[in-house]
């Protein structure tokens, strides 16, 4: 029994190397045509959930370039889930783990790969509805994520060309709406450091204010207020913010 099993794991394995790299490893006792069908399928079944995620980079590289990064992380990549979205991620977590060469050549690529599967991400997770408290505190009605980018990936399409793309740093602010709407939003750097304040637990006035006031400190007593009252603005207009009671 011990034999067999042994017998049958070593086959499991070379079946599975074959699979992975089929030029390099023996052939398995199996009929060649038929593993050949077996392998492309689920490689293109791979590619496809990859090409799903991610239109956008696919769209600017060169397609032998993107090809070339499916093969090799069929190959190489240690997948231990199914679905696409962990197959996805897992594409662009090999590329950022084995500080893969191309993200050297296209230093925008890995900040692209980020958003894009942010957007599959928040389309398909299961957010939990916050508990709103005290309507005398600054408190955010959605989960959001405020990201920092070097180039406004969040701007781009499918047809966006190499030509297009420039580094403009810039913060965003990122959620998915009661109607189950991703949306995006552009912040300052201040609102973009406040808001993730506010992602985090709700805050005072008076919390808020000294916390520009310790990250601004050249800002009048006066312009403060304006930064507080264009940004209880912003999050009001996005629906974002409970109903607050000003004192």
């Amino acid at each position: 029994m011990t034999v067999k099993k042994s017998t049958f794991q070593m086959t499991q394995q070379q079946f599975c190397r074959w699979i992975r790299e089929p030029d390099i490893e023996q052939i398995p006792t199996f009929p060649l045509e038929r593993m050949q069908i077996y392998r492309d399928l689920l490689f293109n079944n791979v590619c496809s959930f990859i090409n799903l995620v991610y239109p956008v980079a696919r769209s600017i590289l060169l397609e032998a370039q993107w090809q070339s990064l499916l093969q090799e992380f069929f190959q190489k990549a240690k997948c231990q889930s199914p679905l696409y979205n962990d197959i996805s991620l897992q594409f662009r977590e090999y590329l950022a783990d084995h500080q893969h060469p191309i993200l050297q050549e296209y230093p925008w690529l890995e900040e692209l790969l980020q958003f894009e599967w942010l957007e599959l991400y928040l389309d398909t997770v299961e957010i939990e509805e916050i508990r709103l408290t005290q309507s005398t505190t600054w408190q955010l009605t959605q989960k959001v994520w405020v990201l920092v980018y070097q180039y406004p990936v969040y701007r781009w399409t499918t047809a966006t060309t190499f030509a297009q793309i420039e580094p403009i740093p810039s913060a965003i602010m990122v959620w998915r709406d009661d109607q189950d709407k991703v949306c995006v939003e552009s912040l300052s750097p201040l609102f973009a450091m406040l808001i993730e304040q506010l992602s985090f637990k709700p805050y005072s006035e008076i919390e808020l204010y000294d916390l520009i006031q310790s990250v601004v400190p050249d800002l009048s007593e006066q312009e403060t207020h304006v930064q507080l009252d264009e940004l209880i603005m912003l999050l009001t207009q996005l629906r974002l913010l409970n109903n607050l009671e000003l004192p």
